[in-house]
């Protein structure tokens, strides 16, 4: 029997089943890309003490041609901006590249996400589909440069 396991990688097991973490279905994916974006911007402030003040932007992206109507469109690009802390540069790999990485494993009540999973599984979920990679923009104040 052990000699028939293996292992597969985090991209294999999400392909196969990434009706689990709210991706079944292109509708579905982009409503749970922009919540999981807006969850972590509303997180990231209310641990600052900051009071939140966001920007959700969706464009229906055209490769070179006319933008088909929203209702007909198959990609977007999604942009949440937020007056929240920043994160440093070193931290961006972690939180959007890793899955089961997050600053709320050592609370115990619950809050708006806390597995670690959702923001990483938008980032996957959106290269998986689009083979585009992933831009994340921060800074950790306003005088500071942007880092990406």
């Amino acid at each position: 029997m052990g000699a028939r396991q293996r292992e597969i990688s985090v991209s294999e097991f999400f392909t196969k089943n990434r009706h689990l973490l709210g991706f079944d279905n292109p509708r579905k994916a982009l409503l749970t890309c922009v919540k999981e974006a807006v969850d972590n911007a509303l997180d990231a402030c209310e641990e600052a003490g900051i009071l939140p003040d966001l920007l959700v932007k969706l464009e229906v992206v055209a490769n070179g041609e006319p933008p088909p109507a929203v209702s007909q469109a198959t990609r977007f690009r999604i942009t949440v901006g937020d007056n929240g802390p920043g994160i440093v540069k070193q931290q961006i790999p972690r939180i959007f590249a890793k899955l089961l990485y997050g600053s709320k494993f050592h609370r115990l009540r619950m809050s708006r996400g806390q597995q670690g999973i959702g923001i990483s599984a938008a980032g996957m979920y959106s290269q998986l589909t689009t083979g585009k990679p992933v831009k994340i923009t921060s800074r950790t104040n306003a005088r500071s440069a942007a880092h990406y």
